[in-house]
């Protein structure tokens, strides 16, 4: 499977501040490059030789207002020379000219609002009139959600084993901040092909544990049927937590924001209040709440950086 070399890798694994006793790594897929990185760049160079491969000439795809896959793909697109098409939901405010919103802007992607109801018709209207324009555009799903995002991971996994080699160490528990599910299932693969036994625990973003669960399963399967792989795991072995959501999806409630300060100020690390802050706060209060200590675990940066700032003002609350 062919990739377009988008990224910088491997990113770093570091050990950082203990939790409970444990001996807490990071892995800093913050750290891709491709403006300020995430575990969608990953995701991207794939997507992106997949649509060069196919003489694509417009890269569309949807996400939400400060959608992190949106800041990636428009960078891809851009270093690529390609016009892209961001379909976002409408926010019921304006969001501030900040974080990935701003980057957007920075970077030429053409924006295009829709209320979330109407988000499938308006992709497939979108996608018509580019055609009858002449043009050959590709589409990818919000997240980067589809085997090739899948693959990322499995490569990420492989390379986390190298560097774990490297370090002399295994990890019993994986955690990450776990959205569409591909990333989740493309660790999991990974590690069912090498026959390791760590717990990947996903800290759900939004959804709850019955469709988070079904969705990360679902690409396992799709996965293993397109490129022929007999894998064998159910769904009990999948692990998604959905307790940390909070009101609702972005919901910066009082743990995030004090876990975000918390590792900011002992390692020198920045989280973001959607994904990677509530993770590594769901994280915290999994080891600690189950007398989990003594052990090694790994937590994935998934990026995200520019919410952080595009949520400041918020922080500032507390000053």
């Amino acid at each position: 499977m062919n990739k377009i070399d988008l990224c910088t890798l491997p990113t770093p694994l570091q050990q950082i501040s203990e939790i409970n006793s444990n001996n807490l790594y990071i892995k800093r897929d913050d750290m891709t490059d491709l403006v300020l990185g995430g575990n969608k760049a990953r995701k991207l160079e794939y997507f992106m030789q997949d649509a060069v491969d196919k003489n694509s000439d417009y890269i569309v795809t949807y996400g939400s207002v400060h959608s992190n896959h949106c800041r990636i793909t428009a960078a891809a697109a851009s270093k690529l020379g390609l016009p892209c098409l961001l379909i976002l939901s409408k926010p019921k405010n304006k969001p501030s000219y900040n974080g990935n919103y701003f980057l957007y802007d920075l970077l030429d992607a053409e924006v295009h609002y829709v209320e979330n109801n109407d988000v499938s018709k308006t992709i497939d209207q979108q996608l018509e009139l580019l055609k009858e324009k002449g043009n050959n555009p590709y589409f990818i799903y919000g997240g980067g959600h589809g085997n090739l995002g899948t693959q990322a991971y499995i490569d990420a996994y492989q390379e986390i084993e190298v560097q774990k080699e490297k370090l002399n160490i295994e990890f019993e528990y994986i955690f990450l901040a776990s959205g569409t599910g591909t990333t989740q299932a493309g660790l999991i693969i990974g590690r069912e092909m090498l026959n390791n036994k760590e717990k990947i625990i996903g800290i759900s973003v939004a959804r709850n544990k019955d469709r988070g669960t079904k969705v990360i399963k679902e690409s396992i399967n799709n996965y293993s049927k397109e490129y022929d792989k007999m894998l064998n795991i159910n769904k009990r072995e999948i692990i998604f937590l959905d307790r940390y959501i909070g009101k609702r999806y972005a919901d910066l409630y009082p743990e995030i924001k004090d876990t975000i300060k918390a590792v900011a100020k002992k390692d020198a690390i920045l989280l973001d209040p959607v994904y990677t802050g509530k993770a590594f706060y769901g994280m915290k209060d999994y080891l600690i709440n189950n007398n989990i200590s003594n052990k090694n675990v790994l937590f994935i940066h998934t990026g995200g950086t520019p919410i952080l700032f595009s949520n400041a003002e918020k922080f500032r609350e507390d000053c």
